[in-house]
């Protein structure tokens, strides 16, 4: 009986789950990387920087980024001058998605993750922090970022 309980119970969470996310892109990663775009579009460089520089990507609180006049920017990431000549664009989107694959002790935050992750008020959980789309618009912005120049 338990055991039926049990199967019963986490259908309905996976169900829930499902529902929830009904817009969430399921992805492989190959190769620490995720070869395949989360969208059918090709990301915007103008809204990426937007996001990036906003709020909602606050990429300046743990970043240096170069061309950039803001001069609060941080230094506990690495800076993100050059970003685009060190790594694809297939690992930039995995270090956005998730980039605890890569180092588990990751401060960034995962930014298209919505499942085992810690002290996320309830209002937020199972939402990611960018769309599919705004994940595409940051790693075609970073991959113009070509000079180590800051």
């Amino acid at each position: 009986m338990y055991l039926k309980t049990l199967i019963i119970i986490n259908l309905f969470a996976l169900i829930n789950f499902v529902h929830a996310n009904e817009n969430i892109v399921f992805y492989d990663i190959i190769n620490f990387s995720i070869p395949n775009s989360l969208t059918d579009k090709v990301g915007n460089i103008n809204n990426g920087r937007d996001i990036a520089l906003s709020r909602k990507g606050n990429c300046l609180a743990c970043h240096e980024i170069p061309m950039v006049d803001d001069i609060f920017q941080g230094n506990i990431g690495p800076s993100l001058a050059g970003v685009g000549n060190r790594y694809t664009i297939a690992e930039l989107r995995l270090r956005l998605v998730n980039p605890y694959v890569l180092n588990p002790d990751s401060v960034m935050p995962a930014f298209y993750k919505v499942r085992d992750l810690k002290r996320v008020d309830k209002n937020y959980r199972e939402k990611t922090i960018l769309t599919a789309q705004e994940i595409e618009d940051v790693i075609n912005w970073l991959s113009t970022l070509k000079t180590d120049k800051m």
